[in-house]
């Protein structure tokens, strides 16, 4: 004996395969790029670095994005964090002079 497919029965299977979709979509979002077969830059390594653990999370694009835009940044930091900005800022400036001078 043959099932009739109800409309809710549809509709389930619709959004499963529209769940399912997004998260295969979500899930190649590291293998996209704009520029797909350029060579990732010493800067951009080191740039990876700062996001820890989630590096690999960190889109291609997003990196030299910020390699090529420092300043704009910096400026986006400063927005963000506001007063507290320079003195962020400083105290990783003192850390960075301290490791330095460490032989």
């Amino acid at each position: 004996m043959k099932k009739k497919l109800t409309e809710s029965d549809l509709e389930k299977f619709v959004q499963k395969v529209i769940k399912e979709t997004e998260e295969e979509e979500f899930n190649m979002g590291d293998q996209f790029s704009v520029e797909p077969h350029v060579r990732k830059q010493p800067r951009e390594k080191q740039i990876e670095k700062m996001f820890g653990r989630y590096e690999e999370q960190i889109p291609p694009d997003i990196i030299r994005y910020m390699r090529k835009n420092p300043q704009l940044m910096m400026d986006r930091l400063c927005r963000i964090y506001g007063d507290k900005f320079l003195d962020y800022a400083e105290r990783s400036y003192i850390k960075y002079m301290e490791k330095k001078q460490t032989p």
